[in-house]
């Protein structure tokens, strides 16, 4: 009989051994795994964004670039408040796991009452019931009211480029025609600060590659904006085989 008690205490303490080694790994996701992500707030409404919305995809890839670069946290991984976290963050993966994120709540008893306030910076991670107790100030940041500030669509600025580089477009030589995707003004500045004249250095990625598993050509437009000699290309670079990671940079799909 003893020895059955000694062989159980070895084989819960070799399961606690693991389980406890697992909840120090810190998270890895892979974003092309992320189905979608949403926000709910106890006070403050909810929001879904979804991998297939090219725009916010590119939040997505923040949110799990946080998530990954997060620095693991010492203290308890149970939320102890019984009542609804202030925040909570449901990651939906494609396999059909769900990712949740939480705030802590440090708690101390006084006089037989509980006192619980939130860690500042700090959240739960919880996947296929394993949690880990992590800190980042930016995920903290985003999950308290960063999310209600993101843009609804296409920001402003970035409508403001896709027309400026229309109309840079048509002065291009036909040899370029296919330079359309992901248009970006790089670089604006005046000429000797006169605000009617300016240096525009603008740049794009070839369409006809988009659905082949190739890299992206990208094309560099260095010109001059006059009114006495109107648009004139001053020169014109070509990026061969640009790397995948530049190329959702310059299609604003991940953070630099």
């Amino acid at each position: 009989m003893k020895k059955l008690v000694i062989i159980y205490m070895v084989i819960v303490g070799l399961f606690s051994s693991i389980q406890l080694a697992k909840a120090s790994i810190p998270p890895d996701l892979n974003t092309e795994d992320v189905l979608s992500i949403q926000v709910n707030r106890k006070y403050g409404g909810s929001r879904l964004f979804k991998e297939s919305d090219g725009y916010e995809e590119a939040i997505i890839r923040k949110v799990i670039k946080w998530i990954n670069t997060s620095k693991l946290s010492e203290g308890p991984t149970e939320i102890e408040l019984y009542k609804t976290p202030i925040f909570k963050l449901e990651i939906r993966m494609k396999n059909g796991d769900i990712v949740a994120i939480e705030p802590v709540y440090n708690c101390i008893s006084e006089k037989q009452k509980k006192k619980c306030t939130i860690a500042d910076g700090e959240v739960i991670y919880t996947k296929n019931k394993m949690k880990v107790r992590m800190k980042s100030l930016e995920l903290f940041d985003w999950l308290l009211v960063g999310w209600r500030l993101e843009s609804v669509g296409a920001p402003k600025e970035e409508l403001l480029e896709e027309t400026l580089y229309t109309r840079y477009f048509y002065y291009l030589d036909k040899a370029y025609s296919d330079f359309i995707m992901c248009p970006k003004i790089d670089k604006i500045e005046r000429i000797n600060g006169d605000t009617r004249r300016h240096i525009v250095q603008a740049s794009a990625l070839n369409y006809g590659v988009h659905h082949d598993d190739v890299p992206y050509d990208r094309i560099h437009i260095i010109l001059t904006d006059t009114p006495e000699n109107g648009l004139e290309i001053n020169k014109v670079t070509i990026e061969k085989g640009i790397s995948g990671k530049e190329s959702r940079i310059q299609c604003r799909r991940e953070i630099y």
